[in-house]
């Protein structure tokens, strides 16, 4: 692990593994780097591959009130260190912070998102404000595990019996450790895709979607899709959310194919 300090003072855990081009990965909600436990070791065959914790979570610090802005310094701050052109992921609540700084950045040679979670009018209700009231409260008393319940249910639309059977894993108690970083990720809803969210974005562009993903993800995706005038997408089959976790071969074959047309 090694850490950069950010433009506030925050110093941010990110790790590097694997030869080659430089490839920065930004994880989504309710994670950390982990998240990209099982891709890293694809696509670090073909390149340097950096993960990191974003603020709040595993080894980085954070710093209140939070701040989006705070978080795409922190993505500028590693791209900074890393000193060379390098291609950008961004997945979920990360795609939305990968596509911001892909408009302040000058040294990327790709950027790819993963069903960014923009919340398009029409595709679903936002969640209503008295649910964040709520998880700070649940903070406050400790109780971390009523916290993820209503992560997952409000996120990504988890049934209880789902988040029942995830209770039962091995990872439960790994994602009540970024409990904390929650409402990070809530202040993220309210961000809107605007015509400056894309502009200035000079990087080849690919989209990627799963096939059976939850249809307001699909359409946040296409919009921003849309949204460009050259960009590429790809739909993974047979894949939700979570591809990084339940096809890593396809996620990855998917990243590295598009990432070496553009080096």
């Amino acid at each position: 692990m090694r850490t950069v300090t950010s433009a506030d003072g925050t110093k941010i855990a990110f790790w590097r593994d694997g030869a080659g081009p430089p490839l920065l990965l930004v994880h989504g909600g309710i994670c950390d780097h982990l998240a990209w436990y099982f891709a890293v070791p694809l696509l670090a065959r073909h390149f340097t591959v950096y993960t990191f914790d974003r603020r709040g979570r595993g080894g980085s610090g954070d710093s209140l009130p939070y701040s989006v802005e705070r978080e795409v310094e922190d993505i500028l701050a590693i791209l900074h260190d890393i000193g060379e052109p390098a291609h950008l992921v961004g997945h979920s609540a990360g795609g939305i912070l990968a596509l911001k700084v892909a408009t302040r950045a000058e040294n990327l040679l790709s950027l790819t998102l993963y069903e960014p979670a923009y919340v398009v009018d029409g595709a679903r209700e936002r969640p209503a404000p008295e649910v964040l009231d709520t998880i700070r409260c649940l903070l406050d008393a400790g109780d971390y595990d009523e916290v993820i319940r209503i992560a997952m249910r409000e996120s990504v639309g988890m049934s209880d019996a789902e988040i029942a059977l995830m209770e039962t894993g091995p990872g439960w108690e790994h994602l009540c450790g970024v409990a904390e970083a929650v409402p990070h990720d809530w202040m993220l809803w309210e961000e809107r895709l605007e015509a400056e969210n894309v502009r200035g974005v000079r990087a080849p562009v690919l989209v990627m979607t799963g096939s059976e993903s939850p249809t307001w993800l699909r359409a946040g995706a296409e919009t921003v899709l849309a949204s460009f005038r050259n960009a590429q997408s790809a739909v993974l089959p047979g894949q939700g959310h979570s591809a990084m976790f339940t096809g890593p071969e396809l996620f990855a074959k998917t990243i590295i194919d598009f990432a070496v047309r553009c080096q």
